[in-house]
Formats: C-alpha cells, sequence, structure tokens
C-alpha cells in the first residue's frame, strides 16, 4: 500500500497550526495557533463579524483536540503540557482567550482534558481517576454551580475528539487503523479512513476524511475535506485542512496552512462553488506577553 497516495496533499512545513472550537449556543469560537512546536496562542472569533483577538500563549504545548468550549462560549477547558517546570501536564478551566486557570486539575495523566455539557456548569474531566478528579487547585474559588464527574472509560485524544464531534452533529464512520513502518512518511493509516459527515443545506454535506496520523515534519493527522451534493456526488474539493466546520449560519469555515477561510452559505447554491475567501492569516505572530484581566479571574 502507497503511504502517500495524491490524494492526501502536503502542507507548508512551517505554517502555523490551527485548531478551532465553535460554542454550540453563540456566534464565538475559540482558535488555537501552534508554532514554533511549544508556543500555543489562544485567540477568540467572533464568527459574525469575523473579529479575532488575540489572548495569552503558552511557552508548552495545548493539546487542543483534547479541548471544548462550553456552549455560550465563556469557558474553555484544555489539557497542557510543559517539560522542565513544576506542572509538566495539567487540566485547567479559564475565560478565552486568557489561560489563567479557574480550576486547575495537576495530575492529568496520559491524555487529560474534558466536555462541556449541556452548560459551564456541567463538566466532565478525562483523567485517569477519580481522586485526580476530586482534587484540584485554583486561582480563586472553584464556583459552587460547577458540577465535575470523570469520563468512563479514560479516553485517548482520538476518542475523546471524535466523541465532542458527534455531539456536535457529525455522523463519523471509523476505519481501520494500521501501522506503518519506521521509514514511511506516516505513523499510521486509517483504511478506510475516518469519515466525518455533517449536513448542509438542501441535502448538501460536508465530509472531512481522517487518512493517516503522526506525518513526518509535517501534522498529526492528515485530514481532507469536500462538500458533497444531495445526490453524493462532490461538489467541490477543499483539500488538506487542520480543521473544517460549519457555523450557525450554515457556511463551511476552515484552516489551512496557518490561515482561516470561509466559503458562505450563498457561494454552494451553485454546482460549481468558489474559493473559500480568507479571513486570517495568523502565520507570522510571535509571542508577546498579556496580563491576565480582572473579569477573566472571575466564573461567569
Amino acid at each position: 500500500m502507497n503511504d502517500k497516495p495524491a490524494l492526501w496533499p502536503t502542507m507548508r512545513a512551517n505554517s502555523a497550526r490551527l485548531y478551532v472550537l465553535i460554542a454550540r449556543k453563540a456566534g464565538r469560537a475559540v482558535v488555537f495557533r501552534r508554532g514554533p512546536t511549544k508556543r500555543t496562542l489562544v485567540l477568540t472569533w467572533d464568527l459574525r463579524t469575523d473579529t479575532l483577538v488575540p489572548g495569552q500563549w503558552l511557552k508548552g504545548r495545548i493539546y487542543e483536540r483534547r479541548a471544548d468550549l462550553s456552549p455560550d462560549g465563556e469557558l474553555l477547558v484544555y489539557a497542557a503540557a510543559k517539560g522542565g517546570s513544576e506542572l509538566t501536564s495539567w487540566v485547567a478551566v479559564s475565560r478565552p482567550p486568557y489561560l489563567t486557570a479557574l480550576a486547575l486539575w495537576t495530575e492529568a495523566g496520559m491524555w487529560g482534558g474534558g466536555l462541556f455539557g449541556k452548560d459551564w456548569r456541567s463538566l466532565q474531566l478525562n483523567l485517569l481517576s477519580w481522586e485526580v478528579a476530586d482534587k484540584d487547585r485554583s486561582a480563586g474559588s472553584v464556583s459552587s454551580k460547577l458540577r465535575v464527574s470523570r469520563l468512563h472509560p479514560y479516553l485517548d485524544e482520538l476518542r475523546l475528539s471524535l466523541m465532542r464531534l458527534q455531539r456536535e452533529g457529525w455522523d463519523i464512520t471509523l476505519g481501520e487503523r494500521k501501522k506503518l513502518p519506521r521509514t514511511a512518511r506516516y505513523g499510521y493509516v486509517f483504511d478506510p479512513p475516518i469519515v466525518q459527515t455533517k449536513a448542509l443545506r438542501a441535502g448538501w454535506t460536508l465530509v472531512v476524511e481522517m487518512h493517516a496520523a503522526n506525518e513526518s515534519n509535517g501534522r498529526l493527522y492528515v485530514e481532507t475535506a469536500s462538500v458533497r451534493g444531495a445526490d453524493g456526488v462532490i461538489k467541490a474539493q477543499l483539500g488538506r485542512v487542520d480543521w473544517a466546520d460549519i457555523d450557525l449560519k450554515g457556511d463551511i469555515i476552515l484552516a489551512r496552512e496557518g490561515c482561516l477561510s470561509r466559503l458562505k452559505i450563498s457561494q454552494l447554491a451553485n454546482d460549481a462553488p468558489s474559493e473559500p475567501s480568507l479571513i486570517a492569516d495568523l502565520n507570522d505572530l510571535s509571542f508577546r506577553p498579556l496580563e491576565t484581566p480582572a473579569k477573566a479571574l472571575r466564573w461567569p
């Protein structure tokens, strides 16, 4: 089996890695922008105006696919790691785009992360044991309204992220994971691919396929996106993506090679949709310290 089919175009290795979480009940999102490897920036994104507000950087690694955004967009739960520090790995709840912890769990285990329930008051933690989940530290006092439980069974990153995607309306068909030799371009492939589909208008569908993982000098996951008509025929190939989804207006929004783009619902009325329009290029950003404002130190 060829481990680099033509179907999987490459991305510029030095482009920023982007991943987005959309608030289910608000026109807001959070963007994780990673690059260099151990520098991660959090931004908020107003999906109504396409305004981006940069927040705090972490000199470490945020595991974006283990994170979640509350339905109103007010709180972020994320898993992070930083070598050589007192805290090597942790799970925190913060007010995006800031990372200062309102609640902090310091023994996150290999995976960590969590999922919000119907609102920010309900949080399930992906921790190895309940003893860890029940032991927290905080920047202030943890809100008495926050109900914390443990996800069971303990999930790896891919299964946790797929659970979140299913909650957000994606239909998912799993593929078989096959490990490749060390000399291959990818650590392993999914054959057939993991297929994620989400309904657009008039029977059209956004399709994201995960083909492989652990790309050499590339992305952790190899994904492509396309738009299919009601007849199942591909209407638009969106190519390699870091992330793609549908906002509350029904537009397709996507991240690739450090850029955020939008394909408006009106563009999908034609059989041959035009290219997505650029919202922002986030490649040329560098670390800058930012103090946490008082509002971000309080619970909603």
